[in-house]
């Protein structure tokens, strides 16, 4: 399958939000892209609850009146219980410090991820699906990437640019790659499935993700119709296997031991088998060379908690593809100050949402998270924040 060297300007190895944005993006720049993804679509993700922090980047790829028009649940807020179902927190987007924030949606990542990787095709992006890159070349000049497509046959594109959003789960992997920083975090895996019949019978909005805190982690429970919700644990990878069970046994014992918890899944059934996702808890060293930048997960993540995962995905997608844009018009590689600022930039972002999670599981700082009367017009901020506004001006 032979390539004409110069056919693309851009590949982008990944199609999640994050590939699928940086592709519509830079197709407006009218930049050659070519996507690969290693799955067919549509497949099943995790991430199901979006910020509405997002919606501005979604309006500016050209895909948010095909996003409003799907059906998806809008999500007006987000509640959070203790355990024993004593005490609740409910926020509510519109209450924010920040206009325009008042909503989002829960998707179901299948269809939701299709209909951005469509849009990048429709707005001209090449895409090959079924495609997995076998290794990056990379020198201040260009980029030769191998590739294997579904029939098993392997072949070169040489391309000016690369973004890797391959997110947490990949096999690709490369010295940039395998250095880390030191997580502030315990490593934490998360057991799931989706379920018929959780009661939603006590929820200030049908469309608000439900949090329920529990001793080392949390249950997450986010409607994708009227009949499924999304329910999933995260715990610590060291409290799992103390125990020493099967994931679904963990998570069913872990439910029984909790009021709130026993009163949301009562009734509930599981309309898939549990399945389990590990390597939370990380962020890359460098996150850009000369014509290579990592964005969302292949970047890092924290913790699914707050639900930045997409949005950062998105966030970091629009900053790289300003930054290629503006170094091809100029036919030359990203400069040291452009690679050290996107990186500041990117960690800097997270790490509001690093702070924000690294003050859920803290119990004097999320006693006071869920106080009815947070002094100060904190309640405000914070809302804001939850909302994904990380630009952290004083009054938040």
């Amino acid at each position: 399958m032979p390539i004409q060297e110069a056919s693309y300007d851009l590949l982008i190895i990944g199609g999640g939000p994050g590939g699928s944005c940086a592709a519509a993006l830079a197709r407006q720049k009218n930049l050659r892209v070519l996507v690969v993804e290693k799955c067919a679509f549509p497949r099943f993700r995790i991430g199901e609850s979006l910020l509405p922090m997002a919606n501005s980047i979604l309006r500016e790829t050209g895909v948010w009146e095909k996003i409003e028009s799907a059906g998806f649940m809008p999500k007006l807020g987000a509640e959070f219980h203790t355990a024993d179902g004593s005490e609740s927190k409910h926020l509510i987007f519109s209450e924010g410090y920040v206009p325009n924030l008042d909503r989002a949606f829960q998707v179901e990542r299948a269809r939701f991820d299709t209909l951005l990787l469509d849009h990048a095709r429709e707005l001209g992006a090449e895409v090959r699906m079924e495609t997995n890159v076998i290794a990056v070349e990379s020198t201040p000049d260009t980029n030769r990437v191998t590739l294997v497509n579904a029939s098993n046959e392997s072949y070169t594109v040489t391309v000016p640019w690369v973004i890797d959003s391959t997110g947490r789960e990949t096999n690709l992997t490369s010295e940039q790659k395998r250095t880390l920083d030191p997580s502030p975090f315990p490593k934490r895996m998360a057991i799931y499935s989706h379920f018929h019949g959780v009661n939603r019978n006590s929820w200030r909005n049908p469309g608000n993700i439900v949090v329920v805190r529990i001793e080392n982690g949390w249950f997450w429970f986010i409607p994708l119709d009227q009949h499924r919700t999304s329910v999933g644990l995260v715990t610590t990878v060291e409290a799992f296997r103390q125990r020493a069970i099967p994931p679904e046994k963990f998570f069913q014992d872990t439910v029984s031991h909790a009021p709130k918890l026993r009163q949301l899944l009562a009734n509930a059934t599981p309309t898939m088998e549990f399945r389990v996702t590990t390597d939370y808890s990380y962020f890359r060293t460098e996150l850009a060379r000369e014509r290579l930048i990592l964005v969302g997960d292949a970047a890092g993540f924290f913790d699914p908690i707050f639900s930045s995962g997409v949005y950062m995905a998105m966030y970091s997608a629009r900053n790289a593809v300003e930054l290629i844009a503006r170094a091809h018009q100029a036919k030359r590689t990203l400069s040291v100050r452009e690679r050290n600022r996107y990186k500041s930039t990117i960690k800097r972002h997270a790490g509001v949402f690093q702070k924000l999670i690294g003050a859920f599981y803290d119990n004097d700082a999320f006693a006071v998270f869920m106080s009815q009367k947070v002094p100060w017009g904190m309640a405000s901020g914070l809302t804001s924040i939850v909302a994904g506004h990380a630009r952290l001006t004083w009054p938040r």
